[in-house]
């Protein structure tokens, strides 16, 4: 009941009808009757005295016929004529003589006229008996009826009740349902509805809310997801910038500490130290390392913060030039260069960069490649791959050769391993040009393939 909107209508409006119809029903009890009986005495009066005046204008006697007809006609008990000079000529007419009749007929309200006739006064009396025994009869039956009424009266009351609790009610429990579902974020409803009042405006207010809700919950969630792969890329790239200055304070400290340990020798002039034109030639190359590796960071640095400068590239020019940067390297080590492209192949991208790019690669793969080994290089109008033979890598290693300062090399000899940024390099470049790239093992090596 007090959860229930549809229970409290249906009973307050069931209680209500009832209680109007009972209390109409006692009203009928008390004014019916007394209505009743003042018409009726009222109609009496009225005919009484149009008999008196019938009277006045009717032969003596044929006065017995005339009350008889009366009392007949209006159910009057008894009635009678009394001559005003001489009472003992009066003239009694009655269609009852039973003793409760008289009874009723001595203790009932009589009526009076008077008339003329012949010049002499004579008075009309009679009673309404009748009319009190219709007043009572129908008095009695009141409290018969009665539980017919009461039945009737609660059958309507309840039908009623129910239809209009059901029309008010259904449609603002559809609404508290609905509000349920939006308390819970729930915007897949529609509010059916085709009223015209106050309730089919809320319904229609309510779909409006949702379908805006909706949108901006939508919104919201995509905004909130978008959210969260920022603050996720910002960390992985706060923990790639920690572990990178991590590598770079690492990678700094081994040929800082052997050039200074060099150094330190020359200077004390210390056993193998004396000879100080060989290790100053030594720490020269350690310098050299130190200035290259410093050199590679701050172009990593300078990648981050830089736009590309996009221009048409001639990669089959670039291509040639780079590879002529590395004959002695291919000479000395007896590796094969092999080109396999097509002319004027031309793209959108910063020439400085890509140029990194191809001498990063086509360097490793000269560089890691066996005596008498074989590079394959070749171009088409929508790929780049560079291919050397005799080598692999581990399966395990290659999705981790783009990280900065990874080396397959495990001495980390910087004479063979190199500082372990030129592929982080190449990867960095790549995807501010948005360019795709893998390196995977052939059959017969490690292929390196850019696809623009």
């Amino acid at each position: 009941m007090k959860s229930s909107l549809h229970a409290k209508i249906f009973l307050s409006m069931a209680g209500i009808l009832i209680v109007i119809s009972l209390l109409i029903f006692g009203m009928l009890r008390i004014v019916m009757p007394m209505t009743y009986e003042r018409e009726l005495n009222t109609q009496f009066m009225n005919n009484m005295q149009q008999l008196a005046i019938e009277l006045g204008e009717t032969p003596r006697a044929e006065w017995e016929q005339l009350l008889f007809t009366f009392a007949v006609e209006n159910n009057a008990p008894m009635i009678s004529i009394i001559d005003d000079n001489d009472p003992s000529h009066s003239l009694n007419v009655g269609i009852s003589f039973y003793e409760d009749e008289l009874d009723q007929w001595n203790e009932s309200m009589g009526f009076g006229f008077s008339f003329e006739y012949n010049g002499n006064p004579f008075s009309l009396i009679s009673s309404a008996t009748i009319t009190t025994r219709a007043v009572a009869d129908m008095t009695q039956t009141f409290p018969q009826v009665f539980p017919y009424v009461l039945g009737m009266i609660l059958f309507v009351s309840a039908l009623t009740a129910f239809f209009y609790a059901r029309f008010l009610a259904r449609p603002i429990l559809d609404i508290s349902h609905i509000s349920k579902k939006m308390a819970s974020l729930d915007m897949s409803w529609q509010c059916e509805t085709s009223r015209k009042d106050e309730i089919g405006v809320l319904a229609m207010n309510l779909n409006e809310m949702s379908a805006k809700l909706g949108h901006a919950l939508q919104e919201l969630q995509h905004a909130n997801s978008q959210l969260q792969d920022d603050i996720e890329k910002e960390r992985a790239h706060e923990r790639r910038r920690r572990d990178f200055f991590t590598a770079i304070s690492h990678e700094l400290k081994t040929p800082v500490t052997i050039l200074k340990g060099e150094l330190d020798g020359m200077i004390l002039n210390v056993g193998k130290f004396k000879d100080r034109d060989k290790y100053l030639q030594e720490a020269y190359k350690t310098s050299e390392s130190i200035e290259k590796l410093v050199g590679e960071i701050l172009l990593l640095a300078k990648l981050d913060q830089i736009a590309l400068k996009f221009d048409s590239v001639d990669l089959s020019s670039m291509i040639h030039a780079v590879s002529n940067t590395y004959e002695t390297m291919v000479e000395e080590k007896g590796v094969q260069v092999n080109h396999a492209h097509e002319d004027d192949v031309v793209i959108q991208g910063d020439q400085i960069r890509l140029q990194t790019v191809l001498s990063n690669v086509i360097g490793n793969a000269i560089k890691h490649s066996p005596t008498g080994s074989t590079v394959k290089i070749h171009l088409t109008n929508g790929s780049l791959s560079v291919e050397n033979s005799n080598v692999q890598i581990e399966k395990s290693e290659l999705s981790k050769l783009w990280e900065p300062f990874y080396r397959t090399d495990k001495s980390r000899n910087r004479d063979t391993g190199g500082s372990g940024l030129g592929l982080h390099i190449v990867k960095t470049i790549l995807d501010l040009h948005d360019f795709s790239y893998q390196i995977k093992n052939t059959e017969n090596g490690v292929k390196f393939t850019m696809i623009f």
